[in-house]
Order: structure tokens, then sequence, then C-alpha cells
């Protein structure tokens, strides 16, 4: 039985392997799409980032500090003489809240008017009566939700961003001192007792401290080291010098690397290597935090490789494809 016809080598697909397959022409309209896309996205994902971390700052940072604000400006004897400061006056009878007022006075109100003199007397002795060193508006018959208008407009909620700022950098200026350093190790050591927060607060400290503290490591912090095996290469941070027991038990000097994943580097793997198989990067953690984010797109410049990726694919398919060449089959 005659072997069945095969076509020439010619006319049949290239199967070698490691062959890279040229890359498919793309219909105009996808190559236009595809060019809006990489125009828009970056745009489009900074905008997104700045309103992500404008609606945190003002929800979390500045939102608590202006509260606090408005709250010493508007509830207490001391924040009053600020407000009259600034005019605004919280008896004024824009403010007044007749509903909260006593029975008695709304009566008195709709039977004289609100600018009767007599009627403006017995309100003033009833709210000196209730008046203390803490203003409770409800309790005075002032219309809180006017009052705020009138104050945020004169203290905007910028005024938050400024004291945050200031707070912080008074808080590390402390923290820096004897005595600052010593009050906050007090208030850590309460942390660690805390139930639920001794369980959160120490992972999220070493966390912080080890993308924000000043400090100084044994080795360059970032390297490229040979994981997950040897001939593969990922970028890690030294992290610490490593653990005794393993250095007693291999006689090497490894030191400890964590080694981001992509596209999210908070998470991660922790690896033990010898400090000789370890390659110190020329760049600093915020230029690799982009390399592994963007899954090697975003390299420095200095470190960008003149070659074309399929070029070089195509070559090291030839240079196999000459190393071991194809074994002819013959038909028996």
């Amino acid at each position: 039985m005659a072997a069945p016809t095969q076509p020439p080598p010619s006319d049949r697909p290239s199967t070698s392997r490691g062959t890279p397959r040229p890359a498919p022409r793309r219909h105009p309209a996808q190559r236009f799409f595809l060019r809006g896309l990489i125009t828009l996205l970056p745009v489009v994902f900074t905008v997104f980032i700045l309103v992500t971390a404008y609606r945190f700052v003002t929800q979390y940072v500045t939102g608590p500090v202006n509260s606090f604000i408005y709250w010493g400006l508007e509830q207490n004897a001391l924040g009053w003489q600020g407000l009259r400061a600034m005019g605004i006056e919280p008896y004024s009878d824009v403010y007044l809240a007749p509903e909260a007022l006593p029975l008695g006075l709304q009566d008195r109100m709709r039977e004289l008017g609100s600018e009767d003199e007599v009627f403006r007397g017995e309100l003033s002795a009833w709210r000196d009566s209730e008046e203390g060193f803490l203003r409770d508006l409800d309790g005075l018959a002032i219309h809180g939700e006017r009052l705020r208008r009138d104050v945020t407009a004169r203290v905007p909620a910028v005024i938050g961003l400024v004291v945050s700022l200031l707070l912080v950098l008074t808080l590390g200026s402390l923290a820096g001192g004897y005595l600052g350093s010593r009050l906050v190790l007090r208030a850590e050591r309460a942390l660690h007792v805390i139930p639920v927060v001794r369980s959160i607060y120490p992972y999220t400290k070493q966390l912080v401290d080890f993308f924000l503290a000043e400090r100084k490591f044994d080795f360059d912090t970032v390297v490229a080291m040979p994981y997950p095996r040897r001939g593969v290469w990922s970028l890690g941070f030294v992290t610490s010098s490593g653990l005794r027991t393993l250095r007693e038990h291999s006689g090497q000097n490894l030191v400890s690397v964590f080694v981001p994943s992509s596209p999210m580097p908070m998470t991660g793997y922790t690896v033990f290597l010898p400090a000789e198989d370890l390659v110190p990067m020329p760049f600093s953690v915020d230029e690799a935090l982009r390399v592994i984010v963007s899954g090697g797109v975003l390299t420095p410049p200095y470190e960008k490789v003149d070659i074309d990726a399929r070029a070089a694919l195509a070559e090291a398919a030839a240079d196999e494809a000459a190393q071991h060449p194809p074994s002819s089959e013959t038909d028996p």
C-alpha cells in the first residue's frame, strides 16, 4: 500500500520548536483603536488615581480634621469668640430655629413676633440660663446647618489639609526626640496588648517601615536573584541579614529577600538566598516597583536594551535549529 502523499516541505507550515510565528497584521481600524487606547488610558488611569487619592484624603484625613475644627468653632465659648471675630454671630436671627424653642417662647414669638424687644429679652434670658462653656446648638435653638454653611465659607476645607500636614510634621519632629520617642514606644506597647489590634498593627508597621522608614540595609535594597530556579531571574528587596539557624545549618551567608509578585507587589514570597547569588541593581525601590507592577514594560531609561524582543526570539530559534537539526523521516 502506497504511503500517503505529503506536501513538499516548502508548502507545510513551519513547526520547528522555538520558531516564532510572524505577528498577525491588524486591520487599520484595530490599529487606530489600539493607538487611541494607548493615548487615552494613561490619562484615565492618572485621573483615577488622583481622584481616588483625593477621596481617601478628604474622607479619612482632612474630613475628620475639618470636623474637629468646625466643632471647636461652633460648640464652645472660645470658638464662638473666633466666630464673632470672623463676623459670624451665632445668636443672630439668621440662625434662629423656632421649632427648638420651648413651647412658651414659641407662643410668645407667634404673639409678639421675632423682632419684638420683649420677645428678644425673654429669648436672651432663656439662652443665658442654658448657656455654658460647651454650646449645644439645638439646646440654644440655633440652626446648625445654616451656621455650618457660613463657617465653611469662612474656613474652607483646605484648612484641614494644611492642619493635617502640620500635625504630621509636628508628630515627626516630636517622635525624633528623646521624650517623643519614649511616648511613641509606650503607645506601641499599649497597642500590642489590645486583643484585635495586636494581630494587625505590628505587621502594618513593619510594612510601612520597610517602604518609608530611613534605614540602611547591609546590602543593596534592590537585587536580582536566580529565582525560582537557575536561569530565571527575579527582582526583590533585601529585608534583613537572614536567620541564624539557616546560616548555621547551611554554612552559607544567607540573606532574606522579599520577592514581590506582579502586578500586586504587596504580596509575594520571602526567600533566603546566598549573598553571592544576588546581583545589586542600580535603581531605586520606586523604579523596581514600576518594573514589577507593569510586568517589565516600564523600565528605567538607562536599563533599556536596544534589541527587539521578536528578533531576539527568532535569533535564539535559529541558533537552536542549527544546533539540533530535525532528523529526516523515511517511510519503510
